[in-house]
């Protein structure tokens, strides 16, 4: 890909991340699109944050990503949020606007395209984590009216913090259930794995009940490296229905990309570059 004078640059900051793969989905959706456009990894220092956003408005740049740790950071700096970034005070988007930051938060629509053809409105969920994804996964749920939702969380505290915020909102009856106590729920429909265990380079895996786990369950693991945690072998060999992060990974990207450009984004291309690259 040549860099001109003229190609608009798009970003995603965290700090690490060199791990990230947003560029490797988007500049081959730009390639595919014949866009005049490129997207880089830069590592922000959270000590200069502030001064990184504040001189976006004054830039070219397309637009920007934000991972950790910076996606309650950024929010001080930015004149406008969506609905979805005020409630789980975090930001994975920002779309410069002439002088004007937005915020959004992406991740809630790439969940809830994890959720498509499932009836979610009948289906009990349980959500193992209560983390910045897991707060996106929630929200997801509870708009798409699950009926029974139950969260669970190594720090109790947390989990029953997102309760409560969700309880407000959505008014829903949403119960914590101590990880030690998953078996008492029975076979659930709606699994999710919102927590780093099983992840490449952590050595701690997820260990839950076979009782939760039936054929008409889907079990999602929002890991995406490896592709197939152990948690997922366990779901496929109880004959579940299984899903990795990779889907959320594009979903959430292509999102991004349509709020930069207004532009539809080519999703077979971006998964597929994803699929490639791991």
């Amino acid at each position: 890909m040549e860099i001109k004078g003229s190609t608009r640059i798009a970003i995603v900051i965290g700090h690490p991340i060199k791990h990230s793969m947003s560029p490797v989905m988007h500049n081959r959706a730009f390639r595919y699109l014949g866009m005049d456009c490129s997207y880089i990894a830069l590592d922000i220092q959270p000590e200069g944050i502030g001064h990184f956003i504040k001189g976006l408005r004054y830039t070219n740049i397309l637009g920007v990503n934000v991972t950790i740790p910076h996606k309650s950071a950024v929010i001080p700096y930015l004149d406008e949020l969506s609905e979805e970034a005020k409630f789980l005070k975090a930001v994975n988007t920002i779309k410069i606007n002439g002088y004007k930051l937005i915020g959004y938060n992406t991740d809630v629509y790439g969940f809830e395209k994890c959720l498509e053809g499932i009836d979610v409105a009948s289906s009990s969920a349980l959500l193992i984590g209560a983390g910045g994804a897991g707060k996106a996964v929630a929200y997801a749920l509870c708009k798409l009216n699950v009926e029974r939702l139950f969260i669970t969380n190594r720090t109790e505290e947390r989990a029953k913090d997102l309760i409560k915020s969700l309880n407000d909102l959505f008014r829903r009856d949403i119960n914590f259930i101590p990880f030690g106590k998953l078996e008492s729920l029975g076979m659930i429909d709606i699994i999710v794995n919102a927590t780093p265990l099983g992840m490449e380079g952590i050595k701690e895996e997820l260990n839950i009940s076979s009782s939760l786990i039936g054929k008409e369950t889907t079990a999602i693991d929002l890991v995406y490296n490896p592709p197939k945690t152990k948690f997922l072998k366990m779901a496929e060999s109880l004959r579940a229905r299984t899903l990795n992060g990779i889907k959320m990974l594009v979903y959430q990207g292509a999102e991004s990309f349509k709020i930069w450009t207004g532009i539809e984004p080519p999703i077979e291309i971006m998964e597929e570059a994803i699929k490639e690259y791991l």
